[in-house]
């Protein structure tokens, strides 16, 4: 029973899923943040869809103009980490 109504409210999410297939790859990437859990898959499915249209160029252009540095993000967690026992910094 409990499985059924699972797929049951996954289906009428996916039913009134947001329509990003009208957003420009700007907009879609100014709202990153603010997608909610239920359109995730369809906002994820549109994102990509509009990079594979991008040229190599423009892709890595994209890719280079976000931020660097060790803010939150940037996949430095533990770089710069010298506590001892702590995170993988005192290896």
């Amino acid at each position: 029973m409990k499985k059924i109504l699972i797929a049951g409210y996954l289906l009428l999410g996916s039913l009134f899923a947001a329509d990003y297939s009208n957003m420009t790859l700007e907009e879609m990437l100014t709202k990153r943040g603010d997608i909610t859990v239920e359109d995730k898959d369809a906002f994820k499915t549109e994102m990509q869809n509009k990079m594979q249209e991008l040229t190599p160029e423009q892709r890595a252009e994209l890719r280079g103009s976000k931020g660097k540095g060790n803010g939150p993000g940037s996949g430095n967690k533990y770089k710069g980490s010298n506590k001892k026992g702590g995170g993988m910094g005192g290896r």
